[in-house]
């Protein structure tokens, strides 16, 4: 039952977080133009929790700690195919209150035709209704999925090997860093302390509320032209001081 809590608590948390993250890529972002608008709107809702966080969590807390990574992720991979992807699809500046409705159409549209979102909702049937793929096929999935995570990191380095990073201190960047490393886990341990959340749910949510930005941001502010040379800086930066600001974190939790 304590583990049943704990899943239940770390869910509407991870659901709460992103209601903010809404608001704060809303409010706090409107001063900067699109290209870099977009990497910190989009890192601010995905972070690299999948990547670091859940090798992190298990070794804090154990395999609880990893499961209730699991199902923290889950609103997290919703919001970042879904809404993170549109923040890179509204460049354009409609005057009129038509092109205003055409415009936000032709985004929702092209969000919901996205591949990855298209592959959520394949995923979501395959595991509703409990079909089992083609062996060949099921294996070619399952070796790709393996191959993802190398991959991946692989294209961002070379996106951030192509791009002169000097100077590396952007003030922007920086700017991006307090919020998601610093704001963000602060605001989720008060609100944990408040509500008087378990002290497992509350130590997993800290410390992945807490991670810096996926590396997800630097491949599609390149795919969309958005700054992909400010979106790999805020993944250095993030990264590197993360190695200093989750050990805090985990000391306070």
């Amino acid at each position: 039952m304590e583990i049943f809590r704990s899943t239940r608590d770390i869910l509407i948390l991870s659901i709460l977080l992103q209601m903010l993250y809404g608001v704060v890529c809303a409010v706090c972002y409107n001063c900067y133009p699109f290209a870099r608008k977009a990497v910190m709107q989009y890192g601010t809702v995905c972070s690299n929790a999948g990547f670091l966080g859940s090798p992190l969590a298990e070794g804090l807390f154990g395999g609880v700690g990893l499961l209730l990574t699991s199902f923290y992720l889950i609103p997290q991979r919703i919001v970042m195919w879904s809404v993170g992807v549109s923040y890179f699809m509204q460049d354009a500046a409609p005057a009129t209150p038509e092109e205003k409705k055409k415009h936000r159409l032709a985004v929702l549209r092209k969000t919901i035709t996205h591949p990855c979102i298209a592959s959520v909702f394949v995923g979501m049937v395959i595991m509703l209704t409990q079909w089992q793929l083609p062996t060949f096929l099921g294996k070619a999935v399952q070796c790709t999925s393996s191959c993802n995570m190398t991959m991946s990191m692989f294209l961002i380095g070379a996106i951030i090997g192509s791009r002169d990073l000097h100077p590396l201190l952007d003030k922007d960047a920086i700017l991006y860093c307090i919020i998601r490393l610093f704001l963000m886990p602060l605001v989720v341990l008060v609100g944990c302390r408040a509500a008087h959340v378990g002290q497992l749910a509350t130590g997993v949510a800290v410390v992945l509320a807490g991670m810096p930005m996926g590396g997800t941001t630097t491949i599609l502010a390149e795919k969309y032209g958005a700054d992909s040379t400010f979106a790999s800086k805020c993944t250095a930066i993030s990264t590197v001081l993360s190695l200093i600001t989750t050990p805090l974190w985990c000391l306070v939790v």
